[in-house]
């Protein structure tokens, strides 16, 4: 018998951050780490794990940016990148990373997002992107995919428009798995007085959310309401037989550990990384273990720790 466990691995790489992109390049056997948001302000590194260092890579590329996504193309074996934000700016550009350097390869697609999520769908041969959010805070509910030549958007009907969600395709049921997310409603707040008169402010309001949604290369069903808390800015990745989340913010920062085998979402277990959010996540297929990075902690501080979560053998 064995049971899944986090284990710290170095604090030694990337400076501590929040928001980057990762993706797991399966056939060069690495983590790939791209950008974020540090305390000292935006960056445009790319870093890789192999499990036991983290190496620095050239800084050509896209510029520097959080809240992006990346997604490993599996047929064309390509690292793909879309999006994010550098400071007012948020972006529409798309990138591709060979192992080697990066390539600009559209600026048409989707429209300017960042807090929107990509994987690889398997079974459609595309990268798969759903929603996001504009520099007005206007959240998106639209489906893309990349062919590696054009994005096409997918049909419109499905999860309800958010951003900050995570996306997770499942190889064994062909399903690209949606969790959570948030969504933001604007008011207005009359600052002004008496003396002044009516002086209006927009202020806005986030809302959490827990439904779980899947994709089967064609449509969207919805098939859970219930399982981890409402949260967005958690991490997520498939381990080969199932989906596992991992932290996130909602009404507090979390530090829990779920999976969903397609029907139903577990807890596992507590003992592992610190409370966080928006970290990196992703799975090492080539050595068996979900690969977690940074973020930032209840008390907004910047992490810089990687963690590893897999089996371990139980003592009889």
């Amino acid at each position: 018998m064995s049971k899944p466990l986090w284990t710290q691995k170095e604090d030694i790489g990337p400076t501590a951050r929040m928001n980057a992109g990762m993706a797991y390049d399966v056939i060069r056997r690495r983590v790939v780490l791209f950008g974020g948001q540090a305390a000292p302000g935006l960056l445009n590194d790319t870093w890789v794990w192999n499990g036991e260092l983290w190496t620095q890579l050239e800084d050509i590329g896209p510029s520097a940016r959080a809240a992006n996504a990346l997604a490993f193309d599996s047929t064309r074996e390509r690292i793909v990148l879309f999006g994010g934000v550098a400071g007012s700016t948020v972006l529409a550009d798309t990138w591709e990373w060979d192992g080697t350097e990066w390539t600009q390869m559209a600026d048409t697609g989707p429209s300017s997002r960042q807090g929107h999520d990509m994987t690889f769908d398997s079974k459609i041969k595309r990268v798969v992107l759903f929603g996001g959010m504009n520099q007005n805070n206007q959240a998106f509910g639209d489906t893309w995919s990349w062919d590696g030549t054009e994005w096409t958007q997918e049909q419109d009907t499905g999860p309800s428009a958010r951003a900050n969600h995570k996306l997770a395709y499942d190889a064994v049921r062909d399903r690209t798995v949606l969790f959570g997310g948030s969504t933001i409603q604007s008011y207005q707040v009359d600052t002004g007085s008496f003396w002044t008169g009516h002086h209006y402010e927009t202020h806005y309001s986030y809302y959490f959310l827990n439904d779980t949604w899947e994709w089967d290369g064609s449509q969207w069903s919805r098939v859970a309401d219930t399982g981890p808390a409402p949260r967005g800015r958690h991490g997520m990745g498939f381990d080969g037989t199932r989906v596992l989340l991992f932290g996130g913010q909602g009404s507090a920062y979390f530090g829990d550990t779920w999976d969903w085998d397609g029907k139903h979402w577990t807890q596992l277990q507590d003992i592992g990384p610190g409370p966080r959010a928006p970290a990196g996540m992703v799975y090492d297929s080539d050595r068996g273990r979900s690969v977690l990075f940074g973020g930032v902690s209840q008390n907004v501080a910047y992490l810089g720790d990687t963690w590893e979560l897999y089996e371990h053998p139980e003592p009889d």
